[in-house]
């Protein structure tokens, strides 16, 4: 492997830019990728301007059939089936990881890097995956399933960065024409402020949008509901029930047009089921001795895990976990480091 030389996922934004300029700094050769996943020619035209300033060779990738398979129609399947899926995790476990590695695989054995916030380490010969040492940018709870053949090719120039201005500053010196670019939130193939109407168009399209029933988790009708897709596991507002009880969304059933209620205190759980699990950690998974996430901002738990036949697992939380959404990942640390994950089913 040409270990000199590194293709970089380019998207024309600050931390992708930055990571570009510090990896050009260290003596790399660096070679800039931008994937053409949503014909975005801002895009576009953001990564090559960068290139262009940096002097770094620029390659666009077409990739919008295969983002539509892989991303985009599976999210629309997991909320057909009244999951909550993660794009974001889709996207890197599917698409942006692997066209990288293909890529830099014919490009001379390169190296490959993002502008991701997590960290890679070598241990006795193999690779772990730990979490940023900014926690505050970290974003290794979408890297959970990377493999050792592209953690050992990986690099993270972002990795030590503590101060949320440091890369900021560092990059704008450079590139000032990157001043009014705003860091990347949501979901990029859904327009701003448009996801109840994607999820109305793209999702329910041949389902049932019009207003259906809340009801209990006894079957019993409580009210009317405006759409199933305003609706998603753990909601508590916007749902005009009259109650002695806080109540929140348990369930989204599409095929019936019902969105199911209780009261909030019973969406507590100490037990999750977990499908597709993944073991980053070359050490294994212990039964116990690991923390928990359920979302990338959430609380880290204490717990043990059961493992069940094929790929499936019971996860015991030793305090109760509110309102676990199917079709979102579940990810276990010890300390920074990744020890695996998997995606939170229904029992």
């Amino acid at each position: 492997m040409n270990r000199k030389k590194v293709i970089i996922g380019l998207s024309g934004g600050i931390d992708s830019a930055a990571s570009a300029y510090r990896l050009q700094s260290e003596g790399y050769e660096v070679i800039g990728v931008t994937f053409n996943f949503l014909n975005a020619e801002t895009t576009i035209n953001a990564a090559r301007m960068v290139a262009e300033k940096m002097d770094i060779e620029h390659h666009v990738l077409e990739a919008q059939n295969e983002f539509q398979k892989k991303v985009i129609d599976l999210f629309v399947a997991g909320y057909q089936r009244g999951e909550t899926p993660n794009p974001c995790l889709l996207c890197n476990q599917n698409m942006k990881f692997k066209l990288l590695r293909d890529f830099a695989t014919i490009n001379g054995d390169a190296m490959i890097a993002t502008g991701h916030y997590a960290e890679v380490r070598q241990h006795e010969g193999a690779y772990q995956l730990w979490a940023s040492a900014n926690p505050h940018k970290d974003q290794s709870y979408f890297l959970y399933h990377l493999e050792q053949e592209i953690l050992g090719r990986l690099l993270f120039p972002l990795n030590a960065v503590t101060s949320k201005d440091e890369v900021r500053k560092e990059i704008l010196s450079l590139l000032p024409e990157l001043a009014q670019g705003k860091e990347s939130q949501g979901i990029c193939f859904i327009p701003k402020k448009g996801h109840g109407l994607f999820l109305k168009e793209a999702v329910f399209g041949n389902n049932p949008t019009a207003p259906g029933n809340f009801v209990d988790t006894t079957g019993k009708i409580l009210g009317k509901h405006p759409g199933i897709h305003h609706f998603t596991p753990g909601q508590t507002r916007g749902l005009g029930i009259n109650s002695s009880h806080r109540l929140a969304v348990v369930e989204v059933i599409p095929a019936t047009n019902t969105v199911v209620l209780d009261e909030e205190v019973n969406l507590y759980q100490n037990r999750i089921l977990v499908d597709a699990l993944v073991i980053q950690s070359p050490e294994g998974l212990p039964e116990t001795g690991f923390t928990f996430k359920t979302c990338r901002w959430g609380h880290e738990y204490e717990g043990r895990i059961e493992r069940l036949p094929g790929t499936q697992a019971i996860v015991h939380s030793q305090v109760p976990v509110r309102a676990p959404a199917p079709g979102q990942a579940l990810v276990f640390f010890k300390g920074r480091q990744v020890l695996g994950g998997g995606i939170i089913k229904r029992f």
